[in-house]
């Protein structure tokens, strides 16, 4: 089946939680964990999963889902500086299940044209140097974004 987009709702919450503790398993939280342990005495979805629920109730008004027969497949969200004419890409996921299909790719595509709708001159988006980012990477690239800054976490415990 064909991936079709709509506009987020309320109502599309609780999936779009579900996909984020499904496929961030590879940002810094997780990875923090991985190299120290639990942080904050709590596994590391508890500290991530709100941080981008968070900005996705307050960017509901751009956040569109992906759908594959009825079921959302996936999701992203934007914001447009209409000063600087810049579009961000802030979030995108795909359900393991969907993912290799397009679908990512579909809503990267769907997002660039609404940039270019609103006059946008510039897109951005920022993804992680980690091995499981690298999907994301090519997609990017592939979508025509190059780099333009690296950007490395640092940490270290403390005595």
């Amino acid at each position: 089946m064909e991936p079709t987009l709509r506009a987020a709702t309320l109502d599309d919450m609780p999936r779009l939680q579900q996909i984020v503790r499904e496929v961030w398993a590879i940002g810094s939280d997780f990875t923090l964990e991985e190299k120290y342990g639990s942080v904050g005495d709590e596994a590391w979805d508890r500290w991530l999963v709100p941080k981008v629920m968070s900005r996705l109730w307050d960017e509901i008004g751009t956040t569109l889902v992906a759908e594959v027969g009825g079921e959302i497949a996936g999701f992203i969200s934007y914001a447009i500086d209409r000063a600087r004419r810049v579009g961000t890409i802030h979030y995108n996921a795909v359900a393991p299940a969907f993912q290799g299909h397009g679908v990512g790719t579909m809503q990267v595509e769907r997002v660039l044209e609404i940039f270019r709708e609103q006059g946008m001159r510039i897109a951005c988006v920022g993804t992680g140097l980690n091995e499981g980012h690298a999907p994301a990477r090519r997609m990017y690239e592939k979508a025509g974004f190059e780099p333009v800054i690296e950007y490395r976490m640092y940490a270290r415990e403390l005595d």
